[in-house]
């Protein structure tokens, strides 16, 4: 088994201080996430979802700012193009949600700007996405997470050119 940066990352956290979605402590996160890496049935991928945890719906917990660092790190490791997909959709609902209203009564009122700078750690990760094939996904989390629009519109001219050439290929 290879060594995956995202369960050592997750070790650095004191998970059991951060409030979860599920109503617990995030104590149980680096287990779960664990498990969705090794996920390889729809049960599997259930049954370790982020989803309840890190939000519910659009709304964000605690959890959810080092969750992001987490899926940042895993997007660097090999990964199935199943799982690949799901963690940036899971990316995509923690940068692009709000706080819970027990966040923000919690003091935690933005914690999507949190995920959003963890996710900025790893911004070239979320170009090579764009740039290999899960542009839809990577180009959404890009547009909430790059604060530089300039270098965002850079690469999306050309980026985006080469998607849509790729494309007309696979369709004729």
């Amino acid at each position: 088994m290879s060594i995956r940066p995202s369960l050592i990352q997750a070790e650095r956290i004191d998970w059991a201080s951060l409030r979860c979605g599920c109503g617990k402590t995030g104590a149980h996160i680096p287990e779960t996430f664990a498990n969705l890496l090794e996920a390889r049935t729809p049960r599997e991928f259930a049954e370790s979802s982020l989803e309840g945890h890190a939000y519910i719906q659009s709304l964000l917990f605690e959890v959810a700012a080092p969750v992001t660092s987490l899926i940042m790190a895993a997007l660097s490791e090999d990964l199935s193009d199943t799982l690949r997909v799901k963690l940036l959709a899971y990316l995509i609902s923690c940068v692009g949600g709000e706080s819970h209203w027990t966040e923000v009564n919690a003091g935690a009122p933005e914690i999507e700007v949190d995920c959003q700078i963890a996710a900025r750690e790893g911004i070239w990760q979320l170009y090579q996405e764009y740039a290999t094939g899960r542009a839809d996904m990577a180009r959404i989390a890009l547009e909430l997470v790059d604060n530089d629009p300039d270098r965002f519109a850079h690469f999306d001219a050309k980026l985006i050119v080469r998607f849509d050439k790729r494309m007309k290929r696979v369709r004729h």
